[in-house]
C-alpha cells in the first residue's frame, strides 16, 4: 500500500498542478484578448505572427484549398470548422477560419462549402495556438480537396500550403464568414479548475485512505 501511494500520489498532484497552470494560461489569453478587443486592425504588411489576438485586415482572394476540421459542436449541432487558404494581395498566404458548417446526415458526405469568388477585404483575429487534441492514431490526410481532418493542426496546414503558421478567425459580418468561430468564451479556465479540483480531491482521498488503513492496522497489531 505504501508503494502504491508513493507512486500514485505524485502523479495525481502533478496532474492537478498542470491543470492549474493550463487555467492560468487561459486567464492570460483572456486578458490579452480583452486588451486587443477594441484595437484597430493592422494591414497585412504590419502583421506579426507572435502577437496574440492581433486584428488583421486582409485584401485578396480565397483559394480552393479547404480543410474541414471534424467533430466540432456549435449550438448543439455537429459539424466542421472550415479553414481556407487566402492569398493576400501583398503576397502573403493565410489560413482563414471561416467558421462553423453543419455536417450532412451521412458521414460519407461532405457539406457543400459556399464559395467566395473574386477579391474581398476582411478582418480576422490571429488566434493563438492552444495545443492539439490528442488522438490514438495518426491523422492521415486525403490527397484531394477539401480535406476532412480530425485536428486543427495549423503548423501542418501552413507547411503544406506555404502559408503563415497562424489561424486567422473571421469576425462576424466579414466576407465569407459562416457561423463565426467563438472567441472569448473558449478561454474560460473553469474546466481546468474543475479538473484540478478532481485531481486534488483524489489525492486527499488517497492520503486519508492510507492513514485510515495505517491506523487500523496499527490498532489490530496492538491487540
Amino acid at each position: 500500500m505504501t508503494l502504491f501511494v508513493l507512486i500514485l500520489l505524485p502523479i495525481v498532484l502533478t496532474l492537478g498542478v498542470w491543470q492549474l497552470s493550463r487555467g492560468a494560461e487561459k486567464r492570460a489569453l483572456e486578458s490579452d484578448y480583452l486588451d486587443r478587443l477594441t484595437s484597430l486592425p493592422v494591414q497585412a504588411a504590419e502583421f506579426d505572427p507572435n502577437v496574440r489576438f492581433q486584428r488583421v485586415k486582409l485584401s485578396g482572394e480565397f483559394q480552393q484549398q479547404i480543410f474541414l476540421v471534424d467533430n466540432q459542436v456549435l449550438n448543439g449541432k455537429i459539424g466542421y470548422w472550415v479553414l481556407q487558404l487566402f492569398n493576400e494581395a501583398q503576397g502573403s498566404r493565410f489560413i482563414v477560419n471561416r467558421g462553423f458548417l453543419a455536417a450532412q446526415a451521412r458521414r460519407d458526405q461532405l457539406p457543400e462549402v459556399p464559395l467566395v469568388e473574386g477579391r474581398v477585404e476582411l478582418v480576422g483575429v490571429v488566434w493563438p495556438y492552444t495545443g492539439l487534441i490528442p488522438v490514438l492514431d495518426d491523422d492521415p490526410w486525403p490527397q484531394t480537396w477539401p480535406k476532412r481532418v480530425q485536428r486543427l493542426d495549423i503548423k501542418r496546414m501552413a507547411q503544406l500550403l506555404s502559408a503563415e503558421p497562424v489561424e486567422v478567425r473571421l469576425e462576424p459580418g466579414q466576407a465569407g464568414v459562416l457561423q463565426a468561430a467563438p472567441f472569448a468564451q473558449v478561454l474560460s479556465d473553469a474546466k481546468h479548475r474543475g479538473y484540478a479540483a478532481t485531481w486534488f480531491g483524489l489525492a486527499i482521498t488517497l492520503l486519508v485512505g492510507y492513514l485510515y488503513l495505517g491506523i487500523r492496522n496499527a490498532r489490530e497489531n496492538d491487540k
